[in-house]
């Protein structure tokens, strides 16, 4: 047998332990999936695919440190590998709890402390969501109690706003027009003259409301966005 036929069997052999691996973790079966993974690594020490394999069955066995250190290992064998690149940044996000609370008790005795690593998916919902409406990243992290009555309040506040704002004026508005007919920038030009000529302290009262409700709803963003994330850090986010 010449080396290409061998090098076309050995080629076959790992893709159809591969297959079997891949049929294994789809029922849970990791115990055995890491089995044939070892054996593939030991037949295959320079395979890619083979180093990509364990590093799935040892991420969903909960050790992201190994994980880590075989795909990292598929990078140094193929770099321009994209998804063994993709696998790896997934594992570094992926730290179990006890890894993480092994790592901070390692930091505390060192004098240090380490910031937990960030879940950047669940604070980008959060935020997303904080930025939709305030109190919806609230809710979104679970603080029901205190994402409804931010929602609540937001909303009647922005209510009292868009009233005095614009429903108010432009009533005035067409109510002096009758049945005169006005261009928008008719319109327009007299609803500013109409906010022009309110009184001061109602003026102010109305600038007051909206720099109050863009301070609740940069808040509501922070607030959602370090909620998410310390959620995550104690191993309680959603995923």
């Amino acid at each position: 047998m010449n080396r290409e036929a061998a090098a076309d069997m050995d080629t076959a052999d790992l893709e159809q332990q591969l297959a079997k691996g891949q049929a294994l973790l789809r029922v849970g079966d990791v115990r055995r999936a890491g089995e044939l993974g070892a054996g593939m690594l030991e037949r295959f020490p320079q395979s890619t695919s083979a180093y990509e394999f364990m590093g799935d069955v040892l991420l969903l066995g909960g050790d992201s440190a190994k994980a880590r250190a075989h795909f990292k290992r598929a990078l140094e064998l193929e770099p321009a590998n994209a998804d063994a690149e993709r696998k790896f940044a997934s594992a570094l996000l992926n730290l179990s709890q006890s890894e993480l609370d092994r790592r901070m008790a390692q930091s505390l005795a060192a004098g240090s402390v380490i910031a937990p690593p960030r879940d950047p998916e669940r604070s980008r919902n959060a935020v997303v969501a904080a930025l939709l409406f305030p109190g919806l990243g609230q809710l979104y992290n679970r603080q029901y109690a205190k994402g409804l009555t931010v929602f609540v309040a937001a909303a009647v506040g922005l209510m009292l706003l868009f009233n005095g704002l614009v429903v108010g004026p432009w009533g005035r508005v067409t109510r002096e027009a009758g049945d005169t007919p006005l261009s928008f920038s008719e319109q327009m030009r007299l609803v500013g003259l109409v906010i022009a000529a309110m009184a001061t302290w109602y003026k102010l009262l109305l600038l007051l409301g909206l720099l109050g409700f863009l301070t609740v709803y940069a808040y509501c963003i922070y607030d959602a966005y370090t909620v998410a994330h310390a959620q995550f850090a104690r191993g309680k986010g959603r995923g």
